[in-house]
């Protein structure tokens, strides 16, 4: 079982654009989408329409994310969680909402996790849609792979951190944290990239593949746009400097 991981595009259409074709390319038996479509980037619009081409022509899933369950909240005129984000960010997602308006709760149905035998995938974590705990240190992801264990799985696939990390417990439970698309935070490498997963006779392969990407063309067109701040516009740009 090959299955394609694009995890945090975050509105950032060339990058994804890229690992959907990748991914066709190389050939997959399942592709997921990790979650986290929008905000950050200046492409939402078209990041839905390849979002919704790859649910229809290649069976992808849609998993969840916080910043897809942020543009539903606001459907519902729910606020608690965008609240209590920085300036930057709500800025951001205002930006995208308007951008968007209704249209991705309508065209894109989603799930809050998904599993391939032992190996299960989330957006975040295991604790449950909704908590958004970050795996970012070995506590943490000692915690998720007691979770994982304690729900009969082997291994849990994540994205969120928009940084790789890997954990395996004393019970072999292997956590792995893959990379964003849209906005790779590791310091020194802010390239993107997606993740094939292979479960094959019971093993469990987690391979990287890098995307080509121009920074310096992705924050022209975060400058270039109407409705961010100079100061937000600085902030989105800074993780790729």
């Amino acid at each position: 079982m090959r299955i394609a991981v694009i995890s945090d595009v975050h509105s950032a259409a060339a990058p994804f654009r890229q690992a959907l074709a990748d991914a066709r390319a190389e050939g997959f038996d399942q592709m997921l989408l990790l979650g986290d479509l929008f905000t950050y980037g200046v492409d939402p619009t078209e990041c839905m329409d390849l979002a919704i081409e790859a649910v229809e022509k290649d069976g992808a899933f849609l998993i969840g994310g916080n910043h897809d369950q942020l543009y539903i909240d606001m459907l519902e005129k729910r606020s608690a969680y965008f609240d209590k984000l920085p300036d930057w960010i709500k800025e951001s997602v205002e930006w995208t909402w308007r951008e968007l308006g209704e249209a991705w709760p309508q065209k894109l149905e989603w799930i809050p996790e998904w599993a391939w035998g032992t190996v299960f995938f989330a957006h975040a974590n295991p604790f449950g849609y909704g908590d958004w705990t970050y795996l970012s240190n070995p506590e943490l992801q000692a915690a998720a792979a007691k979770t994982l264990r304690e729900r009969g799985f082997t291994a849990g696939i994540f994205g969120h951190l928009h940084r790789e990390r890997f954990y395996s417990d004393k019970h072999g439970i292997e956590v792995h944290v893959v990379n964003s698309v849209g906005q790779p935070r590791s310091k020194g490498e802010q390239s993107p990239s997606w993740t094939m997963v292979e479960v094959k006779n019971g093993d469990l392969s987690v391979e990287t593949r890098e995307i080509p990407f121009d920074a310096e063309t992705h924050c022209s067109a975060i400058q270039a746009v109407s409705g961010l701040s100079d100061a937000t516009k600085t902030k989105l740009c800074g993780f790729y400097q």
